[in-house]
C-alpha cells in the first residue's frame, strides 16, 4: 500500500511540475513555484530523515 501511494504521490507532483512549467510559459510562475516548493519540502521532511 506504501509502494502505491508513493508512486500516486509521484505522479501527482510530476502533473503539477508538468502544468507549472506550461503556465511559465504563459507568464505565470506561481503554479511551478507552489509545486517545487511543496516537493521540496517533502523530500526534506520524509527522504532526508535518519533511518
Amino acid at each position: 500500500m506504501k509502494f502505491a501511494l508513493a508512486i500516486l504521490t509521484f505522479v501527482l507532483f510530476a502533473f503539477f511540475i508538468s502544468w507549472g512549467i506550461i503556465e511559465v510559459l504563459k507568464g505565470r510562475p506561481w503554479l511551478l513555484i507552489a509545486a517545487l516548493g511543496v516537493f521540496l519540502g517533502t523530500f526534506v521532511k520524509y527522504g532526508c530523515r535518519s533511518h
